[in-house]
């Protein structure tokens, strides 16, 4: 019988069954999730091989000609398979027998959701099996469906001591249990207690079947609470029977990044750190504590170095607090997730690009599919991958610094401005390659950068650029922040797409006609400015910061009035370069009433991404000691009152000269923790160990002692530590702050951020120390 539905593609999968390959879709309805098959079960890829010289007469092999051309104007084959070890062996005969292939490597459902401009939403007909659980041999097409997420919010406490799982926490919206390991009788609600490991796991495996969660979200989820669940689960002999219909799920990880993937039929996990970085957030540990107390203001119940023997604990002594603790850090995700609607962020990324729901990067898979079926609608197939030297572009402008105390700073920003060039200049690979070859009799050619020329009448991507620009400027209208923002991501990351050879539209012309053609807008328009009579006094990527000559006027509006001033000369450039339609817009940003550009510490020089500005009551930091992670509370909070007493035209001597005393005194003992990622493991580092390698070495140095599992031995870890009077010191409780090194503190804390300001008050801080010296 068949029937239509229509749903949301939340997994797709790819096997091999008895010597074909077999394409699903899970797809969630209003109801519940099915298991999809379509009808068109083939692997395909282009070649400019001959058809004669295929090899004939393979069982589920086809040979068509297309009328697709390749990147060197030859004609292509299409060739199809059903197996995918067929499929391999060809890719290997035609690769051998001299020929190119093109487009091998997109998986059978990518290609089959590409080909028919479906991303997430679907609607299918197909013969309907197993109670309706099952679809086969369906059609689709794109659909329209929104759906309602189920969502379980999922954390797991684990024993250091026996490396084993203590409990498994969830919370969703109707639901809110944890599954302990215990041998003591407890009757707390929402808790199931169990004798051992094994049967808390088969546990809940069976409440994951009954309830049957769409999304799992969490913190380092694959990382570690899944993959820590499925080692037990080989360990104990348990299948991990977590797919919707009891299939088995797979976690794995890449070798060289340390990155962790899960494959789930008919669910999705997210972890929210990804997330979180996907969406532009930024914090100075990504822990969950940190994370919560700066957006939720809440906080674990548990934190700190030492917490697993709190937590070891409370599981034997005091079941309640440890479940509460479990329980706790879900309930943070959950909130975090819901506050910055990060799967409403992933979900609209799905419904622009395709991209699978579970992909949480991608840029180079969004980009191709979305560039691919335009292409082969303008009938090309996209390049053959080459192997070849990576020649990097140039990266953004950036202009040498004029260093120095300002009052009313403007800041002019190039409204997306790699996007606006790729748009204006025609940049794209189809156009690239056409103006090269003469593809075309009607040939408007721009020129870019390397030798690039680029015919506007075969250009897609800037078609593609202003349709996402229009689609952005309406949900901008509508206050749609996520909407906007996933385009914004999008568009942005076609830069890097084409500059990235793991890309196989790279290529060096592309990216360097971007990244160039940007150089020289930002130094035609500060040439423009200072023809005013305006001073430039920094440039960087797409912005520049100008002080103008006019003191008597309202500096924002000279800084309207010079903006379409430039705007205006730019699209009267562009007609002349080229005959082009100008789609730069440069935008008066902002109004610092007091700026600082420091120099490059020890040089007279003019440093570059570092700055302070007052706007209104605001005190922006710009890669200075404030904004950075690798700095103690101490030279944050002294950085931000330094230059809060500065713009406020006051002299900052006597705050100086007073933390230095309150530091002595042991007033900001609990500020001086120094906090660095590791970027390798300890191992890794031989000749040069820096301070917080040697707090990390000096801890697990500790733990081996003890038999514990090492912490830091793989890296990519933070690492706290300390200055004592001894040296460095790992800092793991408050115990630890004893026999502190303040001078230490002083001259590479505090002195390097004095005397940034004070020579403009022609001091610096040495002079005043000894000035307080001499007066006791």
């Amino acid at each position: 019988m068949y029937k239509e539905q229509q749903g949301y593609i939340v997994s797709r999968h790819t096997k091999e069954v008895d010597g074909q390959i077999e394409m699903s879709l899970f797809v969630k309805t209003s109801d519940k999730t099915l298991k999809v098959v379509p009808d068109r079960q083939l692997l395909s890829f282009f070649s400019d091989i001959p058809l004669e010289v295929l090899p004939d007469k393979i069982s589920g092999v086809t040979y068509l000609p297309s009328q697709l051309l390749s990147f060197e104007h030859k004609a292509v084959q299409l060739i199809q398979s059903k197996s995918q070890k067929v499929h391999q062996q060809l890719v290997q005969f035609v690769k051998q027998a001299g020929y190119q292939v093109y487009e091998e490597d997109i998986k059978a459902p990518d290609r089959y959701l590409m080909e028919r401009n479906i991303r997430g939403a679907v609607r299918f007909i197909g013969e309907e099996a197993h109670g309706g659980n099952l679809y086969r041999n369906a059609k689709l097409i794109a659909g329209e469906f929104q759906p309602a997420w189920k969502v379980w919010s999922l954390d797991i406490e684990t024993s250091v001591t026996h490396n084993q799982i203590l409990s498994i926490g969830i919370i969703g919206d109707d639901l809110r249990m944890a599954f302990v390991v215990t041998q003591q009788e407890a009757e707390i609600d929402g808790v199931a207690c169990y004798q051992d490991e094994r049967s808390m796991l088969l546990a809940f495996m069976q409440c994951m079947k009954k309830h049957n969660p769409d999304i799992l979200i969490g913190w380092n989820l694959i990382g570690f609470d899944l993959n820590f669940i499925d080692r037990r689960c080989q360990y104990l002999g348990i299948r991990p029977a977590f797919g919707v219909n009891g299939e088995s799920w797979s976690i794995r990880s890449s070798e060289n990044q340390g990155k962790f993937f899960a494959t789930i039929p008919g669910r999705v996990a997210l972890d929210g750190i990804t997330l979180l970085k996907v969406g532009g957030y930024h914090f100075e540990s990504y822990s969950l504590n940190n994370v919560s107390q700066e957006i939720l203001d809440d906080s674990k119940l548990l934190h700190g170095g030492d917490r697993w023997q709190e937590i070891e604990r409370l599981h034997q002594e005091d079941l309640a607090s440890f479940v509460a603790y479990n329980l706790q850090d879900c309930d943070l995700v959950w909130r975090i997730f819901d506050k910055l609607k990060l799967i409403e962020l992933q979900q609209t990324r799905v419904d622009l690009t395709g991209i699978p729901l579970e992909q949480t990067g991608g840029s180079v898979a969004a980009f191709e599919n979305l560039y691919l079926p335009r292409l082969h609608k303008a009938g090309f197939v996209g390049p053959a991958w080459r192997d070849e030297a990576f020649v990097a572009s140039p990266g953004g402008f950036v202009m040498n610094s004029i260093p120095g105390l300002y009052k009313n700073v403007l800041v002019f920003d190039f409204k997306s401005l790699y996007p606006s060039i790729i748009r204006t200049f025609y940049i794209d690979p189809l156009a690239r390659i056409s103006g090269q070859q003469s593809l075309s009799q009607n040939q408007h050619l721009v020129p870019g950068y390397r030798g690039a020329k680029f015919n506007a009448n075969m250009a897609i991507l800037p078609e593609l650029v202003g349709e996402l620009a229009q689609a952005r400027e309406q949900a901008k209208a509508k206050n749609n922040d996520i909407l906007s923002y996933a385009i914004k991501i999008i568009m942005n990351s076609f830069y890097g797409v084409l500059g990235s050879n793991v890309c196989r539209f790279y290529h060096a012309e592309l990216a360097s006609s971007i990244t160039m053609r940007g150089h020289e807008i930002l130094q035609r328009t500060k040439d423009w400015m200072e023809e005013t009579g305006a001073q430039v006094i920094y440039g960087d990527t797409d912005s520049l910061f100008v002080v103008l000559n006019d003191d008597s006027q309202d500096p924002e509006r000279l800084g309207h009035a010079l903006c379409q001033s430039i705007n205006n000369k730019l699209r009267h450039w562009c007609r002349e370069f080229a005959h082009l339609d100008s789609y730069l817009e440069l935008e008066f940003e902002t109004l610092y009433q007091a700026f600082f550009m420091p120099t490059i510490r020890g040089q007279e020089e003019g440093s570059k991404k570092r700055y302070a500005g007052k706007t209104k009551d605001k005190i922006v930091f710009k890669g200075l000691e404030a904004a950075r992670t690798d700095w103690t509370k101490l030279a944050r909070e002294f950085q931000k009152n330094l230059f809060e007493i500065v713009f406020n035209d006051e002299h900052p001597a006597d705050y100086i000269k007073s933390v230095v005393e309150d530091l002595r005194l042991g007033k900001f003992d609990s500020w001086l923790i120094y906090s660095k990622q590791l970027s390798r493991p300890l191992s890794e580092y031989h000749k040069n160990k820096p301070p917080h390698v040697r707090a990390a070495m000096m801890i697990d140095e500790k733990r081996a002692q003890q038999g514990l599992p090492l912490e830091y031995d793989k890296g990519r870890k933070r690492v706290f530590y300390l200055h004592k009077t001894t040296g460095v010191y790992p800092y793991e409780t408050t115990a630890d702050l004893t026999d502190l090194d303040y001078e230490h503190y002083i001259e590479k804390q505090l002195l390097p951020i004095a005397d940034s300001i004070l020579p403009a008050f022609k001091t610096d801080m040495t002079s005043l120390l000894s000035q307080q010296i001499s007066l006791l």
